[in-house]
Formats: structure tokens, C-alpha cells, sequence
């Protein structure tokens, strides 16, 4: 994108969204991506004014960057051009919510602790439980796919996202999915939302299947003499019939982040839901099983504050510089790609926890070896590549980022992914360069 305004941009997008909601200049600088700031930053108050913001953008060659709250506005590689960032903050509205049907529709800025606020007193829940699942906002969730523990059980958003709404980088307004079907590419809308870091077009509502609150919710902390004992009796856990809604190692450093006073090499916490007797047989199980590993019960009081605390120790730790990792591997090679993680970045203060049921593992380096993070990053690649594991970069100093390819090599389907692009978006407008391959 040149960027070539060829009128008062900041005039136009007012007469869009009202002067107030425009800001420009040094003002838009607290919006900056990696470093680079924005010319302007509108803030659309309806879906209509999210279309005719883009239209404005496509008309005048703008590069437009979506953003909702902001919790993961750095999430990507760093843009290559960036004129415009369309916050949807004000598109903060429950549009419908079905107690019996166990749906509902929001608008894209509102946030996880919103939409749980509101169905909590009808025992339902959107059982999303990513790092700062709180001030997250739906639409920021469907673009980056941020998960937690809870996806041992649910899923991910793409299990949980029925219908969307969406701005095209042109400006037109499609909605596919859910109860309403009227999608004119042809394409699965929902599904190619999920992940794309807003690049194939800007999520302005969103359709969710909620599920039941379970009648009750037990965890469980097992400490564990090294994470190879914890997998055989995490992997027992799972091939048990038992029905797992998390289940999550954690380092010691991750453990003492979360406030226990416990420091075990590694410790398991496993969260069942069910009926009271339900949830109590399983617990027993668990245990009989853990500690036939030669694990020892923790004590955990207050799970839910602590749970959360494990989501967000998975985030880097400002103001001192972090690099943090997000691997994928087979749910049983978790501990090997952990002990290659630690050969490779051997001095380096981390920690780490894994989401087992889906070989989600999550790594937080600091301090020296940073400074050459792109050689550091190759032979983490290399010490995972055995194992066919995948390595992302979810958080860095900008600076540091700019050198690196964050998101890996995709192989070939990073050409199918370039031809979707070209056609959604021709102009490459949306975060051009932030995605896979430079997308």
C-alpha cells in the first residue's frame, strides 16, 4: 500500500464515524504495530461504519490494521505498511442471546468478560480461557485463534463460532454461517476468519454456540518428580474414561508465577466437570492415577483466579524484554519437545506450560540470547523439526521481531493461502505482511 490520500483522509473518515471518533497524528501514535504508527485511527461505531471506512481506505490505498481492545494488536510479524487502524472498541453490543437455544450473537469489540458476565446468571458459559481472557474481545479471538485449557474439553472458537459478519476489504458487508446464510464467494466465511489475524477481511459480529455450566467444577494440582512421569499419568488420564475439561502441565518457574508456594519440577492440574458424584469418582481416579506416577496432591485454593493465572503466565512478563513461544506437537512428544526447547536455548532464563490434551506447548524466554533471537529461534526450529513440531512467535520486542519469521514454515498449502488472499483482498490493504509467508 502507497498510502496515497488523495483528499483529506482524516475529514472523511470524520463525515464516516463523527471528528470525535477520528484521531491523527501524534494522537494515533499510541496505536503503533511493532513500532510503525498509523496516520489515523477511526473508531466506527456500527458495522455500516466499518464498511464505509474500508470503502474510504480501498478508494485512497490505505493499509488498514483492525484492532479491538488491543490485547494482541502485536500478534503477527510487524506490518509493512500501516496508514489506517479501525478500532471496533465502540462495536461493544449483546445483539441476542438464546438461553434455550444456547446461542448468541454479540458484536465484534465485546469483550470475553462481558459476554460471561451476562449469560452467568443463565449457567451458561463461552468456555474461552485464553491469557487475558477478560479484557479479550470476541472479534480479537476469532482473528487470532487465542485458546487456553478449557480447549481440552470445548475446543477452540472455531468449534464455537457458528456465524459472522464481515467487512470485505472493499468495504461490502457479508455474513455467513449461523441462521443466516448469504455468502457470495462461496467460501466457509466462519471458518476462514478463525486465525487469519484479520487479513482476509474485518469481523464486525460474530454468532457463538455457548455450552452449560457443568452442576459442578472440581481441580486438582498433582506435583510431579520430573514432566516425563507427569505425561505417562497425563497420557493414563486420557486414555481413561474420563472426561477432562483441562488438563495442564506446568514448570516450576510457571508454578511459582502462579503464587503456590509448592515447587514440585513439574506439576499437573487437571479440572473436571460434571454432577457432584460425577466429578468426585473422576477426581479419584485422577488421583489413583497420579499417584501411582509418584505424584503428591497440592493444595489449590481458589482454583478459578488460579487457573487464570496460568493463562496469563503463557504472555510475556513487561517491561523486561520476553520472547514467547507457542510449539505444537503430538500430545505425546510434549516432554521431548520441551527437553529440545531447553538444549537449544541452554542459559536462558524460561518457563513453560502445556495444554496436554492437545500438545499445545507454551515457552517464555528472557534474557541474554535474545539480542540474537533469529539464531536462537532457527535451532529451536531445528531441535523441533524431528518431531514435526511447529514453533510460533507470539510475543517479542519490536525490534527483535522485525528480523524474525514468526509464524514458521507452513509448507505448501502457503500458496493456496497467498490465492485466497489475492482474492479477498486484491489490493493486500489488511495488515499487509503480518501473516504467514508475508501474507
Amino acid at each position: 500500500m502507497t498510502g496515497r490520500a488523495s483528499r483529506d483522509v482524516g475529514a472523511a473518515l470524520g463525515a464516516v464515524v463523527g471528528g470525535a471518533q477520528v484521531l491523527a497524528g501524534e494522537a494515533a501514535g499510541a496505536f503503533a504495530i511493532e513500532g510503525r504508527a498509523p496516520r489515523w485511527v477511526a473508531f466506527p461505531g456500527s458495522a455500516d461504519e466499518v464498511s464505509r471506512c474500508l470503502a474510504l481506505a480501498a478508494a485512497e490505498g490505505l493499509a488498514v490494521a483492525p484492532t479491538g481492545q488491543g490485547t494482541r494488536r502485536h500478534w503477527g510479524g510487524t506490518p509493512r505498511a500501516l496508514d489506517l487502524v479501525v478500532s471496533l472498541r465502540r462495536l461493544d453490543r449483546i445483539l441476542a442471546h438464546e438461553p434455550a437455544d444456547l446461542t448468541m450473537s454479540v458484536e465484534a469489540g465485546v469483550t470475553l468478560g462481558a459476554v460471561n458476565a451476562h449469560i452467568g446468571p443463565y449457567r451458561q458459559l463461552l468456555p474461552l480461557d485464553p491469557a487475558r481472557a477478560a479484557g479479550s474481545t470476541v472479534g480479537g479471538i476469532v482473528a487470532t485463534a487465542a485458546t487456553g485449557p478449557y480447549r481440552a474439553r470445548y475446543g477452540t472458537i472455531r468449534d464455537l463460532l457458528l456465524g459472522v459478519t464481515v467487512a470485505q476489504a472493499d468495504g461490502t458487508l457479508v455474513t455467513g454461517g449461523g441462521r443466516v446464510v448469504k455468502n457470495a464467494t462461496g467460501y466457509d466465511m466462519p471458518k476462514l476468519q478463525v486465525g487469519a489475524l484479520g487479513t482476509l477481511g474485518v469481523v464486525v459480529s460474530a454468532h457463538l454456540r455457548l455450552h452449560p455450566a457443568p452442576a459442578e467444577e472440581r481441580s486438582w494440582l498433582y506435583g510431579f518428580p520430573g514432566p516425563e512421569a507427569l505425561l505417562d499419568a497425563a497420557l493414563g488420564i486420557l486414555d481413561a474414561p474420563l472426561v477432562v475439561s483441562r488438563l495442564t502441565f506446568v514448570d516450576r518457574a510457571t508454578l511459582g508465577l502462579t503464587g503456590h508456594a509448592a515447587t514440585p519440577p513439574a506439576a499437573l492440574a487437571v479440572t473436571i466437570g460434571s454432577v457432584p458424584d460425577g466429578a468426585r469418582a473422576q477426581g479419584e481416579r485422577v488421583a489413583t492415577i497420579c499417584r501411582s506416577g509418584g505424584a503428591t496432591a497440592l493444595p489449590l485454593a481458589e482454583p478459578e483466579a488460579w487457573w487464570r493465572r496460568v493463562s496469563d503466565a503463557a504472555w510475556g512478563s513487561p517491561p523486561e524484554p520476553t520472547l514467547v513461544l507457542r510449539i505444537g506437537v503430538r500430545t505425546t512428544d510434549v516432554v521431548k519437545a520441551l527437553r529440545a526447547v531447553e538444549a537449544a536455548v541452554d542459559g536462558m532464563s524460561r518457563r513453560a506450560s502445556a495444554e496436554l490434551a492437545n500438545g499445545v506447548l507454551h515457552v517464555v524466554l528472557a534474557g541474554r540470547g535474545l539480542e540474537e533471537a533469529g539464531a536462537l529461534l532457527g535451532r529451536v526450529r531445528a531441535s523441533l523439526a524431528p518431531l514435526e513440531g511447529t514453533c510460533v512467535v507470539e510475543h517479542g520486542p519490536a525490534a527483535v521481531k522485525a528480523a524474525l519469521d514468526v509464524w514458521g514454515d507452513v509448507g505448501p498449502a502457503l500458496a493456496a493461502m497467498r490465492g485466497l488472499k489475492a482474492e479477498l483482498d486484491p489490493q493486500n490493504m489488511l495488515n499487509p505482511g503480518r501473516f504467514v509467508g508475508g501474507i
